[in-house]
């Protein structure tokens, strides 16, 4: 609450300061006060797409052109007033990036940003060959009458951008938004439409530009297409960004001040050195500085931000409640004759599974044996070349693994996929949310299954500060938020202490005691011993051996696989 206190009196009074500068002061000091807040307005519309969502874009002065353009030809060509032209420009913008978005964003880190670059160019060039633009020459139009009230408008946009962001990153698609930047297939286990959030966090960045550009053009009443795609804007923006801190509220604020003074006293004294010397201050600051200015306060406790929606003593203490016993007749989950190839490797072969509720199947197999390949297919993450799946009595059609998840089948990885941004709550939230719309109950959720796993106290840390075990911990926590009818667990329990693998002991009986089914690849045997009530064997993709764990592990063909001791000494302990 005191953080908040302070950003809000924060902003307000520099925007106070601001306003009473722009009424009061000269001209051009109102032409300087708008710069920076058209700096600091583009600065929070890449960072919103390059900051929070990951992708390093170098085409938003394409939302910038497009958005000028479409409100000068609205105020000249419909005589529409300029409240109605800017709105129309965001609009504008929204319809151009909806589509694109869904074409661009399969693409990834460079990629991407060459697409985006190219898109400017091709912009600028057919700009330059329309005449209701005016073409290479530009056009006119009537511009504001007083740069003192543009200025004012100007912060007031920028203002609200910020509160608009700081509101968002409080928000459940702010959550995402982070979560979908740390990892995208976590975020896609986690139950989040990963597509649609990344493409609402596209048209929410262009429309900004494209505010940008509309009140750019009213505030200049002239306009070509040089000045309208012009790389600088580009380039300043992602040094705003860099500078004040990338990824965070109040970076673009700083950032976008700072560096639109700075630009303005160089194009004033040295203009032919102006890019050279932003150039050299953007590679400075990402070797001196990684993160911007406001990241390095974070990691120092100031302006740090706060964890989203942050249980309170009454909703972490409520009791759980223990869902209906399904039929343990039936099997919640049947694999039948899985298979898939990888070129000319068969990674997985004519696979049956079945999983019943209320009881766990260990997966057992030496390494390459296709165990981690078999819960891609069954989750979703790949595409099975041979056979189907029946899940709760129902075959599953091609689904996204962010829906299956919802569905019903969660899962964790082999390898701990954790969002290095989030807390620990708000990694457990993160999966509540996708299943519950109402907060209350999310919250409730998450924090009850915090408690269950012994991580609730340690809510307010981030993943990397936890010892590996208790990440392990967390990354069931999560799995668990999505109230799963099948559990995937991919050796979970490696690299656990005794009392952190007697907590998950616990999670899972209770799981199952609510009719969960768990199907848990363990190649620590005597971890998973006391709860499987059936073992699986593969080897090379295919199953070598089924059963009851003692008569499995003795198995000769299971011993052979696995080349002997180890495996012996598992079946001693599951006897």
């Amino acid at each position: 609450m005191r953080d908040r206190l302070i950003e809000a009196v924060f902003l307000g009074t520099l925007l106070l300061l601001a306003l009473v500068i722009t009424r009061s002061g000269s001209a051009y000091l109102a032409q300087t006060l708008f710069n920076a807040g058209l700096a600091i307005l583009l600065a929070i519309g890449w960072n919103v797409i390059g900051g929070f969502t990951g992708y390093v874009s170098f085409g938003q002065v394409s939302f910038f052109g497009v958005g000028a353009y479409v409100a000068a030809l609205a105020t000249t060509r419909l005589a529409l007033p300029w409240p109605m032209a800017i709105a129309a420009a965001a609009l504008g913008a929204i319809i151009l990036a909806l589509p694109l978005g869904l074409i661009m964003l399969r693409l990834s880190g460079i990629f991407f940003a060459l697409g985006m670059f190219g898109l400017a160019r091709i912009l600028q060039i057919s700009v330059s060959a329309m005449r209701v633009t005016g073409g290479p020459m530009g056009m006119s139009f009537d511009a504001a009458e007083d740069p003192h009230i543009c200025a004012a408008v100007m912060l007031l946009v920028a203002a609200a951008a910020l509160a608009a962001t700081w509101l968002m990153l409080r928000s459940r698609f702010g959550l995402r938004l982070l979560a979908i930047r740390d990892d995208a297939v976590a975020a896609s286990a986690s139950g989040v439409h990963v597509w649609s959030v990344k493409v609402l966090a596209f048209c929410l960045s262009a429309a900004l530009a494209a505010v940008g550009g509309a009140l750019y053009a009213w505030n200049l009443g002239y306009l070509d297409p040089s000045s309208a795609f012009n790389g600088t804007i580009e380039l300043q923006s992602v040094l705003m960004v860099t500078a004040g801190g990338i990824g965070t509220v109040w970076g673009p604020l700083v950032g976008g001040a700072t560096i639109s003074v700075l630009s303005t006293f160089l194009w004033a004294r040295f203009p032919m050195e102006q890019q050279i010397v932003l150039g050299g201050l953007t590679i400075l600051i990402a070797v001196a500085m990684p993160g911007g200015a406001m990241a390095a306060l974070a990691r120092r406790g100031v302006l740090r931000r706060t964890p989203v929606w942050a249980p309170p003593p009454a909703v972490t203490a409520a009791p759980a409640t223990a869902p209906a016993m399904p039929d343990k007749r039936a099997p919640v989950l049947r694999c039948f004759n899985l298979g898939i190839r990888f070129g000319g490797v068969l990674a997985v072969k004519a696979v049956d599974l079945v999983a019943y509720p209320a009881e766990m199947l260990a997966v057992i197999g030496p390494n390459g044996a296709g165990k981690s390949t078999l819960f891609n297919l069954i989750s979703a993450f790949a595409r099975p070349a041979t056979g189907h799946i029946v899940f709760d009595g129902k075959r599953l059609p091609p689904l996204r693994p962010e829906r299956l998840a919802r569905s019903g089948i969660a899962r964790t990885f082999q390898t701990s996929r954790l969002f290095a941004s989030l807390t620990v709550w708000e990694t457990v939230l993160l999966a509540a949310l996708s299943l519950h719309r109402n907060r209350r109950r999310a919250r409730t959720e998450a924090a009850r299954i915090l408690a269950q796993v012994g991580l609730l106290e340690q809510w307010r840390e981030v993943p990397e500060t936890l010892p590996p075990g208790r990440q392990r911990l967390l990354e069931i926590a999560r799995a668990l938020a999505l109230q799963p009818k099948v559990l995937l667990l991919d050796e979970a329990m490696a690299g656990m202490s005794a009392e952190e693998i007697a907590r998950v002991h616990a999670a899972l009986r209770h799981a199952m005691a609510g009719g969960c089914a768990v199907v848990a690849i363990e190649h620590v045997l005597p971890a998973i011993a006391p709860l499987a009530a059936r073992v699986q064997v593969l080897d090379f993709g295919v199953t070598i051996a089924e059963g009851h764990p003692h008569a499995v592990l003795n198995d000769p063909a299971v011993i052979t696989a696995y080349l002997g001791v180890e495996l012996e000494d598992a079946a001693d302990v599951a006897a």
